[in-house]
């Protein structure tokens, strides 16, 4: 059986290629993940459809469209590439009872600070935390709980917890001493002290214009002094004194407690959107799932 494999199979490197050139649809970005050149990729699928006598691809505008009979070894090459990879997961996480996935924030904010509490709690349950801004917990077969934000519904997730959020601008406080007062027009005006801002780690993430409309101040545009990737640098940046942020006060409910920021005496806006605890909704949470989101309920969420 072996050597039939040997003999059938195409080379894993032209599959390798293939299988993210189908994803990408486009031969440059997949040479860019994979790290080598557009002409090398090309070769290998030139290759793999000279093996197998078919086209693979319609090559039109920049874009490598994939026929039928590509499309259907993509559906088996992906497939058994995504069992490899679940099954490697499962070898390297042996030891492992439950991972969970947050957002990077998250993780800083209100996780790891009292992570150790549940290891208290529960010594026996081994935990793997993936802290990622990419929301792929619904396609993840690893995944056994996430915490997200944003509104319901969460495709193929189902909600056993939820944290209310109120948004508001916030800032070290020295900052704090010398905007006593400000009124929120004054603030986007003035330039001694500067705005933060990040990339969304959520789609309804809210920047500075989105927050002033949403409480009644529209604004085309804002210009903020400082730009981070990251929300957690960002929040960092205003602890240290290098600006006013927007705060998602659940979110930053230790630095808030402890003094490192605080909220300024402006408007302050509670969305619609919470953080919520999820989980896969075609599995059945196992004892360590119910037990850390129990822990979790009882001391940072509401229940859902």
């Amino acid at each position: 059986m072996s050597h039939q494999i040997r003999r059938s199979v195409p080379s894993l490197t032209a599959l390798v290629a293939f299988e993210a050139a189908g994803r990408h649809e486009n031969f440059t970005r997949a040479a860019a993940e994979l790290g080598v050149s557009q002409a090398a990729v090309s070769r290998q699928i030139a290759a793999l459809e000279a093996d197998l006598g078919v086209a693979l691809f319609i090559r039109a505008n920049r874009r490598a469209q994939l026929t039928v009979g590509g499309k259907s070894l993509y559906d088996a090459v992906k497939d058994g590439f995504d069992a490899i990879a679940d099954a490697v997961t499962r070898l390297r996480t042996a030891h492992v009872d439950l991972t969970v996935s947050v957002s990077i924030a998250f993780a800083h904010f209100c996780l790891l600070p009292i992570l150790s509490s549940f290891r208290a709690t529960a010594p026996q349950i081994g935990v793997r935390v993936i802290s990622e801004d990419d929301w792929r917990a619904p396609h993840d077969r690893t995944i056994d709980l996430a915490i997200r934000y944003g509104r319901p519904p969460f495709d193929g997730m189902s909600i056993v917890g939820s944290l209310a959020e109120t948004v508001v601008p916030v800032c070290a406080p020295d900052i704090a001493s010398r905007l006593a007062g400000i009124v929120i027009e004054d603030l986007i005006r003035q330039t001694d002290v500067a705005l933060i801002a990040c990339d969304a780690p959520e789609p309804s993430w809210l920047d500075w214009s989105q927050w002033l409309s949403q409480i009644g101040l529209t604004r085309t545009a804002v210009r903020a002094g400082l730009n981070f990737t990251s929300y957690s640098d960002a929040a960092y940046a205003a602890m240290a004194g290098q600006g006013v942020l927007l705060g998602w006060t659940g979110l930053l409910d230790r630095p808030l407690a402890d003094g490192r920021l605080i909220e300024l005496d402006l408007p302050r806006l509670c969305p619609e959107e919470r953080h919520y605890v999820l989980v896969p909704e075609n599995r059945q949470p196992s004892g360590a799932v119910k037990a850390f989101a129990r822990w979790f309920q009882e001391g940072t969420f509401q229940q859902a």
